[in-house]
C-alpha cells in the first residue's frame, strides 16, 4: 500500500492499538482520522545499502533490487522488480527525516508502458495530494508511503527492540498512489527461524502481520532480521478477495 491540517504530536505515551497489558514504549501519539491514536515512535534507521531479492509476482519469478540512500539532506529509496513475462515495475520514495523518522515528500509507482502514479506529501500545507484522484488526506506526523514503511518499520524496531516481542504492535499511517490511506497495524507473530531463504538460513527473525481492513485490502507479512538493522528479509503481499499477490525473499545484501 475530509482534508484537515496535520495534528501536532500530543505529549502522551499511549497507542490505541497497544494492549493494556503491554509495557509502555517511548512512542508518543497523534489522533488519526476516525479518532484512533497513532504512535510517533523513536527511530534508528540503517546505513546506506542495497538488497537483492528473489521477486515473485503471481506465477512469475524474477529479481528485485531495494536501494536505500540516506544522507544529511534526506533520503531516496527505490525498489525495481523484473521477471519474465511481467512488465518491469518500479517504486520510489524520496524525502527527508524529522522527529517521527522517515518523512516522504514524493512517492511514485511506475510500470513500463503506463503513466506513473504519484502521491505528494505537501508538508507546507499539511496535505497529501495525488497525481490521479482529486482528493486530499491530512499529512499526519509519521505518515509513510507504500514503500517507505519497510525502512520505517526497521527503524522503529531498531530503536526499541522490545517491540519485537510476540503480541506487540506497531501502527503506521500508510498512503498509496490511488488516493488510498489507512492505518497499518503490524502484530508480532513470533520469532521464527527461516530455513529456505535464498541467502541462506536465519536462526532468528521478527515476523509481523498486517491484516487487511476489507476484502480488497492487502494482507502484509514481513520478516525482519534483528542482527542486520531489522531489515526485511522476506515480505509477502496478498489481496484477500482474489488471492493475488507478490513476495520478496532476500538473496544478497551490500551495506
Amino acid at each position: 500500500l475530509a482534508p484537515q491540517p496535520a495534528h501536532p504530536a500530543a505529549n502522551v505515551r499511549a497507542a490505541a492499538s497497544t494492549a493494556r497489558s503491554e509495557p509502555e514504549s517511548d512512542a508518543e501519539a497523534v489522533p488519526a482520522p476516525g479518532g484512533q491514536a497513532l504512535p510517533i515512535y523513536p527511530t534508528r534507521h540503517p546505513p546506506p545499502l542495497s538488497l537483492q531479492y528473489v521477486w515473485r509476482r503471481g506465477a512469475a519469478e524474477g529479481t528485485a533490487l531495494l536501494d536505500w540512500r540516506p544522507d544529511a539532506g534526506g533520503y531516496r529509496l527505490t525498489l525495481q522488480g523484473q521477471a519474465p513475462g511481467v512488465a518491469p515495475l518500479g517504486w520510489s520514495s524520496q524525502g527527508r527525516f524529522d522527529e517521527a523518522g522517515i518523512a516522504p515528500q514524493r512517492y511514485v509507482e511506475q510500470r513500463r508502458g503506463r503513466e506513473a502514479r504519484a502521491a505528494n506529501f505537501q508538508r507546507d500545507r499539511g496535505r497529501i495530494s495525488f497525481s490521479g484522484p482529486a482528493i486530499e488526506h491530512p499529512l499526519l506526523p509519521g505518515t509513510q508511503d507504500r514503500l517507505s514503511w519497510l525502512l520505517q518499520l526497521a527503524g522503529v524496531l531498531s530503536a526499541d527492540a522490545a517491540l519485537g516481542t510476540p503480541g506487540r504492535t506497531v501502527s503506521l499511517w500508510v498512503v498509496g498512489t490511488r488516493g488510498d490511506a489507512a492505518v497499518w497495524t503490524f502484530t508480532v507473530q513470533g520469532r521464527p527461524a527461516l530455513d529456505a531463504l535464498p541467502m541462506g538460513p536465519l536462526a532468528d527473525t521478527v515476523h509481523l502481520l498486517r491484516e487487511p481492513g476489507g476484502p480488497y485490502d492487502t494482507q502484509v507479512q514481513v520478516w525482519l532480521d534483528p542482527q542486520r538493522h531489522h531489515l526485511p528479509v522476506q515480505v509477502q503481499w496478498r489481496v484477500r478477495a482474489t488471492g493475488e499477490g507478490q513476495s520478496l525473499a532476500l538473496q544478497a545484501g551490500t551495506p
